[in-house]
């Protein structure tokens, strides 16, 4: 059977020492695929060089993330002392709830305030801002600061603030017209009007100590009350006085009761503010933003 020498390729091998030779006949098809495979080999190795060295840059781009995240956790750690960090957090507990007691005692006086709210601690919402690490300054600044609104507390206290009476105020603090000859000229009002009912009562709005508490002129039943800081309260037309001279009073206490007594069109208490014997408008003492 004769071959088709044209599907055939004839391939001589010579020894240089022997001077042999050797003919091999292969067929075409074959030489063909030898290059393919070639290419298909040379192909493959590629790919397989480039996958490794992916695989090889994703390895060590990982561990060089976890070493970073191993160093700030430690200098995290370092930072955060878990004992200065309760304390520090006990410290603005402790302060947060004076703050909540001074939002009590001025929302008693009826005194408008900038709204404070509680610290939640245990919950990360809607928190940001610059970090700075829990250190001693940081910590003797939070006590500092926790003395300081506890001083206020104290302080506060003794200053008039806030209304006797919640009521309508019928005349306000400067110059009015004489309300008992209406349309006869006008009159200098030291104080505020707040209207009511008799026997309403009517509350001290500072601590300090009674330093009358009798009739009084056209204040007719009337309490003066000394307070710190060169302050004094006057509490007028009273149907009752409820405390007497040299009794110590606190912030809130029932001193009295809303009357019609002395210079009085109708119900109501008169109340005035003494700053170092000079009358203050009492309205400045009604609102802290």
């Amino acid at each position: 059977m004769n071959k088709d020498t044209s599907k055939y390729s004839t391939i001589i091998i010579t020894d240089k020492n022997s001077f042999e030779s050797r003919i091999f006949s292969v067929k075409n098809k074959h030489i063909k695929n030898f290059f393919l495979y070639k290419k298909i080999i040379l192909l493959s190795f590629i790919v397989i060089f480039c996958l490794v060295a992916g695989l090889i840059s994703y390895v060590s781009y990982v561990y060089n993330q976890k070493e970073d995240l191993h160093v700030k956790i430690s200098n995290l750690e370092s930072k955060l002392d878990s004992k200065k960090l309760n304390e520090m957090i006990l410290n603005l507990n402790e302060a947060e709830k004076s703050l909540i007691k001074i939002e009590k005692y001025l929302k008693d006086r009826q005194v408008k305030t900038l709204p404070t709210s509680e610290i939640k601690l245990n919950n990360t919402d809607n928190m940001g801002g610059e970090y700075y690490p829990v250190n001693d300054s940081n910590l003797n600044l939070i006590e500092n600061k926790k003395e300081r609104i506890s001083d206020i507390l104290k302080k506060i206290q003794y200053v008039p603030i806030g209304l006797p009476h919640i009521g309508r105020i019928t005349s306000n603090f400067g110059v009015r017209g004489n309300p008992m000859k209406k349309g006869t000229g006008s009159e200098f009002h030291p104080g505020l009007d707040i209207a009511g009912n008799i026997g309403d009562p009517i509350h001290a709005t500072a601590n300090g100590v009674v330093i009358f508490a009798n009739v009084r002129g056209g204040y007719g039943n009337c309490i003066i009350i000394k307070h710190n800081f060169g302050y004094e309260t006057l509490y007028g037309h009273l149907s009752k006085i409820n405390v007497k001279e040299g009794q110590t009073v606190k912030a809130g206490d029932v001193i009295g009761q809303l009357g019609s007594t002395g210079r009085s069109t109708g119900p109501h208490v008169h109340y005035e503010i003494i700053y170092n014997k000079e009358k203050e408008n009492p309205n400045n003492y009604l609102d802290i933003n």
